[in-house]
Parts: C-alpha cells; structure tokens; sequence
C-alpha cells in the first residue's frame, strides 16, 4: 500500500550564494560574534543583521562629510580656474555615467529575477494549501458517508429487535463506522488551520508595492545618469549642477537599498543553510505533529507514512462492517424492508472504501515535498540572486555618482558661460570686411567716413529708405559713435550714447 522505497525525490540542496551570504561575521552591538543560526526572534541576531545595515549607512555618513569638507572649500576658492571646454573630465564624468547605467540595468534585472522568485514562492504555497484541503476535504467527504451510515444502521436496529444475533452484529457494525469516524479525524495534520493561500495572497500583495516602488527607485537612478550624459555632451554648466542635485539625493536611495538589501541577504543567507532546522523549532507539535512534519520536509525513500497504521486500521474496519452486513442480510432474508436499508449502507461503505485509495496517495509525501523544495528554491535561489544584484547595482551606483558628483564641480567652474551671439545679415555692404581689425576700422578714411561727416545729422532727420543700400538707423548711430570717437572730438553729454 505504501512503497515509500520506490518514491523518487527531488531535495533542496544550498546555493553558493547562500553560503557566501551566512559566512559572513555576526556581531551585536557589543562587537560580540554570535552564532550565525538563523534566529529572527533573538535580539542579538537582529543586531547582527543591523550591524551589517549600519555597514553602508556608514559610508553614505563619511560621504555626506567628505562632500561638506569638499564643497566647503570649493565655496572658499578664489574661482579663478581658467575657463576651457574641460573635455577630460567630460569624457570621465560621460563614462562613469554610462557605468553606472549599466549598473541601473543590473538592478532592473536584480529586481525582475526577485519578483519572479517571491511569485513562485506564493504559486508553491497554493499548490501546498490546495493539496492539503484535498486531504481535509477527501476526510470530510468521508466522515460524511461514514456519519449518513449511521441513521440506516439505526434503522436496521430497530427492525432486528426480535432478532438478537442480527441486533448484536448491527451494535457491533455501528462500533466499528464509530471508530472509523474518530481515526479519520486524526489524519488531517493541520490541526489549527493554516491558511497557506492567506500567505500566498499577503506576498503577492506585498510584493507588488516592494517591486513597484524599486522600479520607481531605479527610474530616478536612470534619469540622473541620463541628466549627466546631457550635461557632459552640451557643455552645460546648467545641467551638471542639476545632475550633482539629484546625485546628492540618488546617493541616500542607493545607500538606503544597499543597506535593506544587505541585512536581507545575510538573513536570508542564514535561514537559506538550514531551512528545515529552522521550521521544525518553529513548528509546534499541537499544531503539526513532529513525525507528520518530518515525513514531509524531509521524504526519505524509506521513511514510513505516520498515516499509514491508520488508514491500513480504517480498512479493516470497513472491511469488518461490511461482513457483519452480509451476517445480518442472511439473518433478515425475510424482512424486504431491511434487505433494502443494508443496500443503503452497503452502498456507503463501499464509497468510502473506494476513497480510501484516493485518500492514501494524497498523503503520500512526494507531493507536498516537491511543492516544499519549490518554495525553497524560488527564495533561497532567485529571490536571494536578484536581491544580490540590487545589492551590486545600489552600491556600485552609489560610488559612482559620488565620484561623478566631484568630477562635475571641478568641470562646471572649467566651462564659461556661453557668449551671446546676435544674427547679423552678412550680404549687409554696410558690414565692415570680415577681416578688417579693430585698429584698421580706426584709422579707415573710407566711405564710412565720409557718410558720418556729411550724412549723420540728416539721417536723424529725415527717415532713411530701408532697401539693401540703406544701413538700419541703429547701425548709423553705433558707427557714427565710433567716428566720433576717432576724430577725438568730445561727444555732447546730453546726448545718449548708443551701443551696437
């Protein structure tokens, strides 16, 4: 009935990952190691955890310190570096950017392969709480065919009284469906009702926030590394002082991550090594048996179903009531009337002889073990490597954008201020030559000159004709001043000096 040698497994084994995890040193907060045993209920262990979350918190403290210190002194500085297009630390800040993209990538997938993971933890949870109501509800349809025996059997009592033999085989029939009722209510092993589907539900709940609000996270990472490339690629001063605002901010976002992420890992690390150790303490015996839990975490070929005694005894049973029925049925052969209700009977117990077999391969522990090694995997495998990628992706941007944030100050006082060029019609013959020098317009004796000595004071008189020989009248005041000023002749004070 229960060959558990020829059951084929397939058990958890440890990651790497979580043996590099649980090797790390647990400390508490009096710089004492503890043991590494996974213990979220102990206050030492949970400072141990924080002491690892207080590892990046540290370095974001030293950070914000260094770039007071630094900013400080910037602020202090004569500012007198020489204006250039600075292209070498352009090219830095544009290649660190790009670096820490790709970590923003590495974190968008850290976070994908974590959700994925979480998912196929609650998906194992359902398959488990479904394939444990199928043993609650096959027990319950049985006691329900077990207790509808019951009112015929008394039926049958009745009709039988002048009868003694056949009354004491009922008495004796209705011993055995009584017995049989109780033991069958041993067989469900969660004895206070733990709800697993409530459990997948509340993760997927969760999850959706954690995995919607890391996506925001890393979003915001993108834009800043995006903000950087347009500021290095545009020479803008603008720009790179907007992106060293938003690092600054970015910074507290990828040393809060790494920090989650890192007491996280270790934790999970920890309860990843031992997981089944771990359970077992947790597990109360009046909740789940200690045999029942261990047939099925740890499903050994040759490990004997604790359910087996009694449904090999709830057989017998069925088995024995139903020849005290044949007893009784040769007993009445002439009451039509009861021949009839031992038919009913025979017709229940038959059924429930029938789910018995149903019965014994839902309590088999193959099933509820590979949904357990499931769950395992999908927590201990993908969601610990995709909190391992968040973990690179958090810290290794967070060191980028500090290092990227020093880099655009130094580049922000090496770029000038863009010049402000006018539009100028360049076929205007009024232009003087493109390559005409400043001391050259000085001493020219040209046309220019004769149309500011003879024809300056008309043009503010009468309206010049704009065609293509006609100069604008602003450019007739701004080269009358200059021919002014050539002669040497002073200027009227009174009258506004016009600049082109």
């Amino acid at each position: 009935m229960f060959e558990a040698a020829n059951m084929v497994t397939r058990n958890y084994t440890v990651s790497t990952l979580a043996k590099w995890f649980n090797s790390f040193p647990h400390y508490n907060l009096q710089f004492l190691r503890i043991n590494n045993t996974f213990s979220p209920e102990d206050s030492d262990y949970q400072e141990s955890l924080g002491f690892w979350a207080a590892v990046p918190a540290a370095w974001l403290t030293v950070t914000l310190f260094f770039f007071l210190v630094f900013f400080c002194a910037r602020c202090c500085s004569n500012g007198t570096a020489r204006k250039h297009p600075a292209y070498c630390l352009r090219w830095t800040i544009g290649i660190l950017s790009l670096i820490a993209l790709t970590g923003v990538a590495i974190g968008l997938y850290g976070n994908v392969e974590a959700d994925g993971g979480v998912h196929d933890f609650a998906a194992a949870a359902e398959k488990a709480n479904k394939t444990i109501m199928g043993v609650e509800t096959q027990v319950n349809d049985m006691n329900r065919d077990l207790t509808g025996a019951m009112t015929p059997l008394v039926r049958l009592k009745d009709l039988v009284t002048n009868i003694p033999i056949a009354g004491k085989a009922i008495n004796d029939t209705i011993i055995e469906v009584e017995n049989l009722i109780k033991e069958l209510g041993t067989i469900p092993f969660d004895k206070e009702g733990v709800n697993l589907q409530l459990v997948a539900d509340d993760t997927r709940f969760y999850e959706y926030y954690r995995f919607l609000g890391t996506i925001l996270l890393l979003v915001f990472e993108l834009v800043v590394g995006l903000v950087a490339l347009c500021g290095v690629g545009r020479g803008s001063r603008c720009l790179l002082i907007f992106m060293t605002c938003l690092a600054f901010l970015c910074l507290f976002v990828c040393f809060g991550g790494g920090a989650l992420y890192l007491a996280a890992g270790v934790g999970a690390g920890d309860f990843c090594v031992s997981p089944s150790t771990y359970i077992k303490d947790q597990v109360k015996d009046d909740v789940i048996p200690k045999a029942v839990l261990e047939y099925y975490i740890n499903c050994y070929p040759a490990a004997v179903n604790p359910f087996s005694q009694t449904i090999s005894q709830g057989r017998r049973r069925i088995i024995q009531a139903n020849d005290l029925l044949r007893e009784v049925e040769g007993l009445t052969t002439n009451l039509p009337v009861a021949e009839e209700i031992i038919k009913e009977i025979g017709g229940q117990l038959n059924t429930t002889e029938t789910s018995f077999d149903d019965l014994v391969v839902l309590v088999q522990c193959p099933t509820l073990h590979e949904e357990y090694v499931d769950a395992l995997n999908a927590v201990c495998y993908d969601a610990l490597e995709g909190m391992a990628y968040m973990l690179v992706s958090s810290l290794a941007v967070g060191l980028l954008f500090t290092v990227s944030m020093v880099l655009a100050s130094l580049a922000w006082q090496r770029l000038g201020r863009r010049k402000q060029y006018i539009e100028i019609d360049e076929e205007d013959p009024f232009l003087p030559p493109s390559g005409m020098t400043p001391a050259m317009g000085r001493t020219s004796q040209g046309p220019l000159d004769h149309y500011l000595r003879y024809g300056g004071d008309r043009s503010e008189r009468q309206p010049l004709l704009r065609d293509n020989r006609t100069p604008p009248p602003s450019y007739t005041y701004a080269v009358r001043d200059r021919g002014a000023g050539v002669q040497g002749s002073q200027q009227d004070p009174t009258v506004e000096k016009r600049h082109w």
